[in-house]
């Protein structure tokens, strides 16, 4: 598949190098030749100095050879108009449009996308939004991954004090009907990315990734949690788009939410836009007497969506210093992802960004996928390989294929059927085989989805 990319920002990087993991040929544009110049000195791609809407730039990115094109640019109009161009130039292709701003195109509008040029729409607020949510609607549950297969998720859920897995093993687990269902795939202790074999205990404070049915991972989940009290009291610093947005569904289900801003002018424009049941108050939410006339002292969770990461965390700490149950940040740096991961005072963070990337390789499904998810928390990615004609582990079951350390087989997907990456299960040709670990793991393991003429056995 030949694919061009429009950004290469944080979005666009990931998805060149997930494409080109896949052996796709990939076109990235932009205009910053510095960002360009990193990209390919890492991976086998073409680039090009310039600006993505213009069909002359498109045109050198040979976009009418193309199958695909995704704008992922800070600029949703430079995005929209790169996918109205590229359509003209090749109507045959596929589009995927990032736009930064929930309300671009107002769902309230009789708007077509397709005379946009538009085939499908992300919206990284709206993605990250909807995978909070998600984790909220569970017991102590830290981040979900959907995964290409309906219903199939990679779940990580927090082991409190007194949970019925801690000092358990894998091979007297006194659940096995409810192990049988699932696989666990990982813990994430004191920073560290731990591959669990059947010895391993789980201990206080693990946060454990757990790969199967949706159903069958939050029924672990559940039984694994004390009795946690249901959220009910929200506090949110900052009306961004994501902390607006948030505000809005988490009022409509009925919860008693307090937005804090300290801009005067976004505070009066959140006032306009949302119901009259929410709270919204200005003033710095790193004000100890703001914190304190939110209410974060008997909040049930205290949300950091503000758009600068250090006023996040900071906020964050506050919160939890305060009284604060659960608190949980936004970031936008990935770098700062596996610092929050080791504190054990910030229950949970989220990328936009990794919600975008994640829901545009969703939507790119091509025969041999590789990356099927990077992961909001910890420094681990989800790889989805087909298992093709005379791969190494044809005819073999789980425990008979080596699988390299530092990565584990998480789930078979056949056809729409999700299958637990049990020990006696045989892989068959055209699986689609879900591993979790580290990044370089996982490369490792490509080996076993070759052909065995291509890795010289």
């Amino acid at each position: 598949m030949k694919v061009v990319i429009v950004g290469a920002g944080e979005v666009g990087t990931g998805l060149a190098e997930t494409l080109c993991l896949e052996k796709n040929a990939v076109v990235v544009i932009d205009l910053d030749d510095e960002l360009l110049k990193n990209l390919s000195n890492k991976f086998d791609l073409m680039t090009i100095n310039g600006n993505g809407a213009s069909g002359k730039v498109l045109s050198d990115g040979d976009i009418k050879d193309a199958n695909l094109m995704v704008a992922v640019t800070e600029s949703n109009e430079v995005n929209v108009l790169s996918c109205h161009t590229a359509k003209t130039l090749n109507p045959s292709i596929r589009t995927i449009c990032r736009v930064n701003d929930t309300e671009y195109f107002s769902e309230d509008e009789d708007f077509d996308l397709k005379h946009f040029g538009i085939d499908h729409l992300v919206v990284p607020q709206k993605e990250c939004a909807q995978t909070i949510l998600d984790v909220l609607s569970g017991p102590n549950l830290k981040e979900i991954t959907k995964l290409s297969v309906d219903g199939a998720v990679i779940c990580g859920f927090h082991l409190s004090p007194g949970s019925a897995m801690v000092g358990t093993q894998l091979l007297s687990f006194p659940r096995p009907d409810l192990l049988d269902k699932i696989r666990v795939c990982a813990i994430w202790r004191r920073g560290k990315l731990i591959i669990p074999r059947g010895k391993e205990r789980f201990n206080n404070y693990d946060d454990v990734y757990v790969a199967g049915e949706k159903e069958a991972v939050l029924a672990l989940a559940e039984w694994s949690c004390l009795d946690e009290k249901n959220i009910n009291n929200i506090v949110i610093g900052g009306a961004t788009e994501l902390g607006t947005y948030l505000v809005a569904a988490l009022n409509e289900q009925g919860k008693n939410v307090t937005l804090v801003e300290s801009n005067e002018s976004l505070a009066e424009k959140a006032l306009k836009k949302l119901e009259s049941s929410v709270n919204i108050l200005h003033g710095d939410i790193t004000n100890g007497d703001i914190l304190k006339e939110a209410g974060v002292d008997v909040a049930d969770l205290y949300l950091s969506a503000m758009s600068n990461d250090e006023n996040n965390i900071l906020s964050c700490l506050l919160s939890k210093r305060k009284g604060a149950k659960k608190v949980i940040t936004i970031i936008n740096k990935p770098d700062y992802r596996e610092i929050i991961s080791s504190m054990d005072n910030i229950d949970g963070c989220f990328s936009p960004r990794t919600a975008a990337l994640n829901s545009i390789i969703n939507l790119i499904q091509g025969e041999n996928r590789r990356i099927g998810a990077i992961l909001h928390r910890i420094s681990a990615e989800v790889f989805e390989m087909t298992v093709v004609p005379k791969s190494r582990i044809v005819g073999k079951t789980i425990s008979e294929s080596a699988c390299p350390r530092g990565a584990v087989f998480a789930m078979i997907f056949r056809g729409n059927v999700i299958i637990p990456a049990t020990g006696n299960q045989v892989f068959q040709v055209g699986d689609l085989v879900v591993m979790m670990g580290e990044q370089q793991a996982l490369k490792k393991s490509q080996a076993l989805f070759a052909p065995k003429s291509i890795v010289g056995l």
